[in-house]
């Protein structure tokens, strides 16, 4: 499978609510292959800094080589974006301007052997660091009313307890060890003329794995419960969100900020991609971003 190279999304939008003016601490929580990151980086000033954090150490590589060329001063570490407490406490940094979170996973990703792939025929390993089980670990061993419970909290797959009993019927013949196999089994459940519309029926089930071994929601909700007390006056948080439950937790929380008179939301309603990104970047059709200030 030829893997494309990461573009990221939204950038022209990013950038409109950034100002470049004055001396500046940015802190990209998702840095992936430093896509936004090249950008920002292009346009700070020359005493501004930018951290850049990435929890898989393989792709925070990538982002070292695209930006290593730029003598702008840029801190790139490998940690989790829902430790940028510590992570900031560890550089004597007590606030930033500008937060940006995207909350997508990069192209890096569809590599095979990572198991992100509906076509990797070699893993479906899913994890973004090694310490945490692996897809693999929780598609042949957690029982039919887990992986139920999985693809109905986190796809919202109505389908859920039919596709979680095929799964547990197929692996009792042989191991489940490869996207493309889990692919197989998930078409197998619906007819041909599914397979091959816009969305694909295997997508809300990898999206519901990805979600529950990476704890990504769980990510997101600690960070959101302490974002603001990060952020200088008129700092700028912006997070781009892929699916629904990501979006609802993130209208959720800035709504109850704005209450509190903590931060301004300045986005009503989540922006999305133009029709001529969508056209070049397939990936950009379901981002919404939404973008607050801090009061």
């Amino acid at each position: 499978m030829k893997v494309p190279i990461h573009k990221p999304v939204l950038v022209k939008e990013i950038l409109f609510y950034i100002d470049f003016e004055k001396k500046r601490i940015f802190l990209d929580l998702t840095i992936g292959e430093g896509g936004h990151s090249y950008e920002i980086i292009k346009r700070m000033k020359e005493d501004s800094l930018l951290i850049g954090l990435d929890i898989d150490p393989d792709v925070l590589e990538v982002a070292k080589e695209r930006l290593k060329t730029d003598n702008r001063r840029v801190i790139l570490i490998n940690d989790n974006y829902k430790n940028f407490p510590l992570v900031l406490k560890g550089l004597g940094i007590e606030k930033v301007d500008f937060m940006l979170l995207d909350l997508g996973f990069s192209s890096f990703h569809l590599r095979k052997g990572r198991g992100f792939s509906f076509d990797d025929d070699i893993s479906i390993d899913m994890r973004y660091r090694k310490n945490i089980r692996s897809g693999e670990y929780v598609i042949n061993s957690l029982g039919e009313k887990e992986l139920t419970y999985i693809f109905k909290t986190f796809g919202e797959i109505r389908e859920a307890k039919r596709i979680a009993r095929k799964i547990v019927q197929e692996r009792e013949k042989a191991p489940i060890t490869t996207g493309k196999r889990l692919k197989e089994i998930i078409e197998s459940l619906y007819p041909a003329y599914m397979r091959k519309g816009s969305i694909h029926p295997a997508t809300k089930v990898f999206q519901a794995l990805r979600i529950y071994v990476n704890k990504e929601l769980e990510n997101l909700k600690t960070f959101l419960s302490s974002f603001q007390d990060y952020l200088n006056k008129n700092g700028v948080v912006e997070i781009i969100s892929y699916h629904s439950l990501e979006d609802r937790m993130v209208k959720k929380r800035f709504l109850e900020l704005e209450r509190e008179g903590v931060i301004k939301v300045l986005t009503k309603r989540p922006i999305t991609p133009q029709e001529e990104e969508i056209e070049d970047n397939i990936r950009s059709r379901s981002a919404k971003l939404r973008v607050a200030k801090k009061i």
